[in-house]
C-alpha cells in the first residue's frame, strides 16, 4: 500500500512538472540560442511562414502595424517610421539615431526612454514576435570607430530592454537578437555624400518577426 501510494505521488509530481514545463515553454523548439547563432538574413527569414498561411499572417501583421502606428505618441510619431518588410510579414520600426542618442554619444539620451517605450505593446507576448534590432551610423570616421560606436549603442539599447524585463514590462521569455552594422548597410538612394543622406543612415531598426503564436493565431483565422 505504501509503495502504491509512493508511485501515485511520483506520478502526480511528474504530471505537475510536465504541466509546469508546458506552461513555461509552450514552444520548446523556439529557442533564443538557435537564433543567436544566425546572421541577420537568417534571423529575418525565420521562423518561416507556411505558404498556405502567408496571406493570413501578412494581413494580421499589417493590422498590428496600423494599430501600432496609431498608438505612437505625438512627440514620437513624427520621427519614427513604421513599415512592412519580408513581403508584408515583418514590422520594421526605424528610429533616427538622434531620437535616442546625442551626437557621438553611446548612452541613451534623457528622452530615449519615452521614445522606446512606444515599442512595449509589440513585446507583451513573447511568442507573438521575435525582435531583431540593428544599429547603423553614417560613413564618417574610420571603420573601427564606426563599429565601436554602433556596438556601444547596441549594448545601451540591450541594457534598456533588460531593465524593462527586470521591471516586468517585457516578459523574460521574449527573444531579442541585437546586431551592429556600422556604416556597412546604407539605405537605398543614400550613396551620394550629403548631410541629409548621412542623417538618414544614422538609425536604429527594430524588426518584429512573426513568432509561433502569431502564425498559430493566423492559422485559426484562415
Amino acid at each position: 500500500m505504501k509503495r502504491s501510494l509512493s508511485i501515485t505521488l511520483m506520478l502526480f509530481v511528474f504530471c505537475l512538472a510536465a504541466h509546469a514545463q508546458t506552461e513555461a515553454d509552450p514552444y520548446p523548439d523556439y529557442l533564443e540560442e538557435t537564433f543567436m547563432d544566425m546572421d541577420f538574413e537568417g534571423n529575418l527569414a525565420s521562423p518561416a511562414v507556411p505558404d498556405n498561411l502567408k496571406k493570413s499572417v501578412s494581413d494580421y501583421v499589417k493590422k498590428n502595424a496600423e494599430e501600432f502606428q496609431r498608438s505612437l505618441p505625438g512627440q514620437v510619431s513624427g520621427s519614427v517610421k513604421v513599415e512592412l518588410t519580408r513581403k508584408g510579414e515583418v514590422i520594421l520600426v526605424t528610429y533616427p539615431s538622434e531620437e535616442l542618442f546625442n551626437p557621438n554619444d553611446t548612452l541613451l539620451s534623457r528622452y530615449a526612454d519615452r521614445s522606446l517605450q512606444a515599442l512595449l505593446p509589440l513585446m507583451k507576448d513573447p511568442y507573438m514576435y521575435k525582435v531583431v534590432y540593428a544599429v547603423s551610423c553614417d560613413d564618417t570616421g574610420t571603420d573601427s570607430y564606426r563599429y565601436a560606436l554602433t556596438d556601444a549603442r547596441m549594448n545601451s539599447i540591450y541594457d534598456w530592454l533588460l531593465d524593462k524585463i527586470d521591471e516586468g514590462r517585457i516578459p523574460e521569455e521574449i527573444i531579442i537578437i541585437p546586431d551592429t552594422w556600422g556604416a556597412s548597410r546604407p539605405l537605398p538612394g543614400t550613396s551620394q555624400p550629403s548631410r541629409e543622406n548621412r542623417r538618414k543612415n544614422r538609425r536604429v531598426e527594430f524588426y518584429f518577426i512573426p513568432g509561433p503564436r502569431l502564425i498559430e493565431t493566423a492559422a485559426k483565422s484562415n
